[in-house]
């Protein structure tokens, strides 16, 4: 007799919910994302950062079903109750200490294949987690990081929160600027709708470390400013023709 995955109501519940035009929807994509990527990796290891009521801890230990794979969860609180079964271990102790979290799971010493950042949410300790964390991912691992969309915490919107706002904008540049301070050894891609994912593919060897971030010049906000720059500059218009430098790829030129 074939047994249930682990938590496969509530798995079920979201894949309803996912099919729903809403807000819940994507709340509960992002989840089912989660699953998914461990789903197609059964006998990978698996960090979670945050572990909380569970959430996704239930989804990722779904995913896990019949693989010989480890989720390891870390939170500053007890959450042993969040999860339970063989594929999983709780490790209490501050997500951005490595030494400690290895040291209570040496497995994660051999490589990880996905991170799920969902702690504390302040830029120094994302920052922190990222900069400890990334060398032990393997090539092709991800780094998913939660709450980086402030729309639906912006005036007037359904969450309407100023400091949620702030934080989600926050994280979500932190993590934009790394992103491109790193742009040789990341892939990027974005969910938007509920709290928001980032993702990164990391294209890099394992042990290799990340450069430290370079903050971006503000946006340019005044138009007449903008204009009269380009112009000075010389590019006062967006074009592609065969004289302009371009990073588009030319379409119909056969290969060699």
């Amino acid at each position: 007799m074939t047994q249930t995955a682990p938590y496969q109501d509530y798995v079920d519940r979201l894949t309803d919910l996912r099919d729903a035009q809403s807000e819940e929807a994507s709340a509960a994509d992002q989840l089912l994302y989660l699953r998914d990527a461990v789903r197609a990796k059964p006998n990978g290891t698996f960090l979670e950062l945050g572990t909380w009521k569970g959430q996704a801890t239930k989804t990722m230990l779904n995913g896990m079903h019949g693989g010989d794979g480890l989720l390891v969860s870390v939170d500053i609180e007890d959450c042993s109750s969040a999860g339970d079964g063989p594929n999983w271990q709780f490790v209490q102790s501050d997500s951005k200490d490595a030494n400690a979290v290895l040291s209570a799971a040496p497995t994660l010493n051999d490589g990880i294949d996905l991170v799920y950042v969902d702690s504390m949410h302040t830029v120094a300790q994302v920052y922190a987690e990222i900069m400890a964390w990334f060398p032990k991912v393997r090539r092709g691992g991800r780094i998913v990081f939660d709450d980086v969309d402030p729309v639906p915490y912006m005036y007037g919107n359904r969450k309407d929160s100023a400091r949620k706002e702030m934080i989600n904008r926050a994280l979500q540049k932190l993590i934009c600027e790394l992103f491109y301070a790193n742009l040789d050894c990341l892939r990027m891609e974005m969910k938007f709708g509920s709290t928001g994912l980032a993702i990164w593919t990391k294209t890099s060897d394992f042990g290799a470390q990340l450069r430290p971030y370079v903050p971006m010049v503000p946006a340019r906000l005044d138009t007449q400013l903008a204009d009269l720059h380009d112009l000075l500059r010389g590019h006062s218009a967006y074009r592609n023709s065969e004289t302009a430098t371009s990073v588009m790829i030319p379409l119909g030129v056969a290969a060699e």
